[in-house]
């Protein structure tokens, strides 16, 4: 028989801010509400045992990564498909494939028991390695992408800001930062070393680097223009910017001026991106670190099958 698992985040924005975790939804639903990040895989294991063909992921864009990163150790080559529950700051993924409403758990749970055909979108999640680890996420940004998520939550999430709105407030109060008293800490970059689908590594620094897999971000912002058939899309600044302003103007919705890569600017279509950085990264919503070596590599993961009602 089709069956629906429930994975829950206690600790994601929606549930801290008073919603419950998602409680069974009936008969042939298996629930989990893993503690730890090592609980992971293991509630995933018990779900693969019970013969789970959907998860349902009640979090945000992280608790998401930490399930996907979890799901081929628990079931091996064959996945199951994820429906995503938004309950997280930004749910940018949900933005991109589509969600299930908390109060629709219960159709759902219908939906998949009776073996429905539902709508459903594919896409191969970003694998970075870094510190000795392996993770599967959507979006990956280090320079003054990490700093912004950085701000954000500082600033704006921490005040109850969320979703489109929170996005739009952190956008706004970035940009005021990379222009304001602070804006030297901002514009000098990190220095890093990279490599495009193994070409010879470049070292410079960076002002910025995003890199994602999904096919649209939040509020219509899309700073990629690359061309190709690679499976993620990358995009980097040189540092210090150059007509930033006149240029994130039309780059950020893909349209880059034709000065754009003379000024530092390029985006790519990647099959790998290799990475020799010291500063921290952002990987769907968290900061992480390379470790001693510096060295991070970004690589297609597997396809997964997200699904919506």
């Amino acid at each position: 028989m089709t069956r629906l698992g429930v994975i829950s985040n206690a600790r994601s924005w929606r549930n801290r801010a008073g919603a419950s975790p998602l409680a069974p939804a009936g008969d042939g639903v298996l629930y989990g509400a893993p503690e730890t990040l090592d609980d992971y895989p293991h509630a995933l294991r018990r779900f693969a045992e019970a013969g789970v063909d959907v998860v349902a992921v009640d979090g945000g864009d992280g608790t998401l990564r930490d399930v996907m990163s979890a799901l081929p150790w628990a079931f091996g080559e064959t996945l199951p498909a994820i429906a995503i529950v938004p309950s997280g700051k930004t749910n940018v993924a949900a933005a991109d494939v589509g969600g299930v409403p908390p109060e629709r758990l219960a159709a759902l749970a219908e939906a998949v028991g009776a073996g429905a055909e539902l709508p459903a979108q594919t896409r191969r999640p970003i694998r970075v390695e870094a510190a000795g680890a392996q993770m599967l996420g959507f979006v990956f940004g280090l320079g003054a992408f990490e700093r912004a998520t950085r701000l954000a939550n500082e600033r704006v999430h921490s005040r109850g800001f969320a979703q489109k709105m929170g996005v739009a407030l952190g956008v706004l109060m970035a940009g005021a930062a990379a222009l304001g008293k602070d804006r030297d800490a901002w514009r000098n970059g990190v220095p890093l070393a990279l490599s495009i689908d193994g070409s010879n590594p470049e070292t410079r620094y960076s002002f910025a680097l995003l890199a994602t897999s999904l096919h649209r971000l939040m509020l219509g912002l899309w700073p990629f223009w690359g061309t190709g058939e690679g499976a993620f899309d990358v995009t980097e600044v040189a540092a210090p910017p150059r007509r930033l302003i006149r240029t994130l103007a039309t780059a950020g919705m893909g349209r880059p001026p034709s000065w754009a890569a003379e000024a530092g600017y390029q985006s790519h279509k990647a099959d790998r991106l290799s990475l020799t950085i010291r500063e921290p990264f952002i990987f769907d919503g968290d900061t992480f670190v390379a470790g001693p070596d510096g060295r991070v590599e970004l690589t297609a993961g597997p396809e997964i099958r997200f699904v919506r009602l």
